[in-house]
């Protein structure tokens, strides 16, 4: 069933003709549009991503239209529908131009044509005349660099390795202001050949665009890329798909990329470093070009951590703990010695553990700080005796301490988790982007409302009268808190060289939080992997569990972090929190915890 959107009278100015006075000129052009598409989806489920966005579609004719300097109505037309079909994934559309005053003896000309998505698609290389002039490369920016997005792939060797390495090559001659985060995808176009990894990156350089691609040719050539069928194989793929906004065509290289606009291993990528992006020449954003693929995907946002490739939307991942420290509040002084901190982990293995995060430093309120080198006596023998016994599960490490971070990674941990956020000690984010390891981002700065209870509480306890916490402002809201929070600790650590592919989130269950707060973490978690980054929570026998059931029972007998009602309780905050989506479950009790995430991911994922 196709079903029909009509767009009618855009009366758009553009250059259209022949004689030298109407190419100096603007004329008015009238366009009418007839798009076909299956519309039932939409007309049943009332979502607009199962439609166009009429609005965006006439504003793309529009801007296409303005910018193109045709001979001819039939090759603006054309222009027109190429802009539909590619744009927005039409299935079918005519197109009618009308040039009012060009006959005097008629109304006005026109032309109608009719074209198809699988007619563009089979003509990809088609050439719409003089629609857009190859526009020189001008700097953009400070100190004349220009801004440029590049696709890059793998499927050979060590695909993890070959892209960092071939990002690390792109620094030697440009500036790499940021990257996407990283995907697994079936091959295109020659389907028997290993899986890629992709990503796309954004740089700064000076080049042009040929001398830029002969550096690309280089890093390709360097990285023993060999020459051989067309989209054969690859250790390392390399394409400019936008240099500034110029639109360039020549015998060796074509911008933007003539074929990005079908492919989900580039525009799922670039629409994390840039969604807005206008296309120059199908004038229409990333995003856009994005959504016309489609909801069927099979593109798969991952993590490399140690050897293993982590798919976030495979499962929730869980993360047992191992505290070797005498005062956690949970299992503190359980596993200090090297005997009982290996039968823990090797427990915590075959309970189901996706890795393990070790800790030398007690976090809860109050505890006391160590330094870096006790900690590092705690935590480094513990690591290299489990690499002995278990050298393939990942290991994080609970610091923030860079020394500790580094002695651990040396040690033979994959991941560091900071509990501070890398504000305790900012050093720890160089050693993170060395090693390229991920690194943990936990929010534990006080919220105004936690303040305001300590307040409260401590001037209950001068005066002997109970504390009125429902004084407690309700602004700023805990998300938005929390999600400033993660914006600046991104952009921070985006800027010194970490890759989004290495950020994991934490909000920080109960650190400096009111009881309100961790409980709106749980219930409204989702809002906050809106941003695409994975996130972990850390809800193990928290505080807030407890007080939670003394306050269902009226009672003011809080059970203690070793009773079972919080491991139950914990099971209840894993269950919601894996249905809207949570990536990482951070527990101490992962055989009781297994089966209700197990649960859970069969019934949400």
């Amino acid at each position: 069933m196709v079903d029909t959107i009509i767009v009618k009278d855009l009366h758009v100015q553009a250059v259209i003709g022949v004689n030298a006075n109407e190419r100096n000129i603007k004329q008015n052009i009238i366009i009418t549009l007839k798009l076909y598409k299956d519309l039932s989806i939409c007309g049943s489920s009332d979502l607009v991503g199962h439609t166009i966005s009429y609005s965006t579609l006439s504003k793309s004719v529009c801007a296409y239209v303005e910018s193109s300097h045709h001979y001819t109505l039939e090759a603006l037309a054309t222009g027109v529908a190429r802009t539909c079909c590619l744009g927005f994934g039409v299935e079918r559309v005519k197109v009618l131009v009308e040039k009012p005053g060009a006959v005097k003896l008629a109304k006005w000309p026109g032309v109608k044509i009719e074209r198809t998505l699988e007619y563009f698609k089979k003509n990809a290389s088609l050439e719409i005349p003089s629609a857009l002039q190859s526009i020189p490369a001008t700097p953009t920016g400070s100190g004349g660099a220009n801004i440029v997005y590049i696709s890059i792939g793998s499927n050979l060797g060590d695909r993890f390795k070959n892209i960092t390495d071939a990002i690390q090559s792109l620094g030697l001659f440009s500036v790499v202001q940021t990257t996407s985060f990283m995907y697994e995808t079936d091959p295109a176009y020659f389907t028997e050949q290993p899986k890629f990894l992709n990503c796309c990156c954004r740089i700064s350089t000076a080049l042009d665009p040929q001398q830029l691609l002969a550096k690309l040719k280089t890093i390709e050539k360097d990285m023993k890329r060999e020459e051989s069928f067309r989209n054969a194989p690859r250790p390392i793929d390399l394409d400019i798909l936008y240099y500034n906004k110029i639109v360039l065509k020549t015998e060796n290289l074509e911008i933007p990329h003539k074929l990005m606009w079908e492919r989900d291993f580039v525009l799922v990528p670039l629409s994390d470093i840039a969604p807005n992006f206008i296309h120059p020449t199908l004038h229409i954003t990333t995003n856009q070009m994005k959504i016309n693929l489609g909801s069927n995907l099979t593109i798969r946002k991952v993590m490399r951590i140690n050897q293993t490739l982590w798919d976030w939307k495979k499962k929730t991942f869980i993360m047992g703990i191992l505290n070797v420290t005498p005062d956690s509040f949970s299992d503190g002084g359980r596993y200090n010695d090297m005997e009982n901190a290996i039968a823990q982990v090797t427990k915590l293995i075959a309970d189901g553990s996706d890795i393990i995060d070790i800790g030398g430093q007690s976090t809860y309120p109050g505890a006391v700080q160590i330094g870096a080198d006790e900690e590092i006596n705690r935590v480094v023998p513990i690591i290299k005796k489990i690499r002995e016994h278990h050298p393939t599960i990942p290991l994080s490490i609970d610091t923030y301490h860079a020394k500790v971070a580094r002695a651990a990674l040396d040690a033979g941990a994959n991941v560091i988790n900071d509990v501070t956020g890398a504000i305790r000690d900012p050093a720890i984010i160089e050693v993170a982007r060395e090693y390229r390891v991920p690194i943990i981002i936990n929010h534990d700065r006080p919220t105004p409302q936690f303040l305001q209870q300590q307040h409260l509480q401590k001037m209950a306890a001068e005066t002997g009268n109970p504390a009125d916490l429902s004084v407690i402002e309700k602004q700023p809201d805990i998300i938005k808190l929390v999600g400033d929070y993660f914006n600046e600790r991104v952009q921070t650590l985006v800027a010194s060289g970490i890759h989004l592919w290495q950020i994991i989130l934490d909000p920080g269950l109960g650190f400096a939080k009111t009881y309100d707060q961790s409980i709106d973490l749980i219930r409204r978690g989702s809002e906050l992997i809106s941003n695409g980054f994975p996130l972990l929570i850390g809800p193990s026998r928290k505080g807030f569990i407890g007080a939670t059931l003394a306050k269902c029972e009226g009672s003011t007998l809080v059970p203690d972090a070793k009773s079972d009602r919080r491991l139950w309780g914990t099971a209840a905050c894993c269950c919601i929190s894996a249905g809207w989506g949570v990536n990482i479950i951070r527990i101490h009790d992962v055989s009781e915890i297994k089966d209700t995430i197990l649960i859970a991911d069969t019934i949400y994922r």
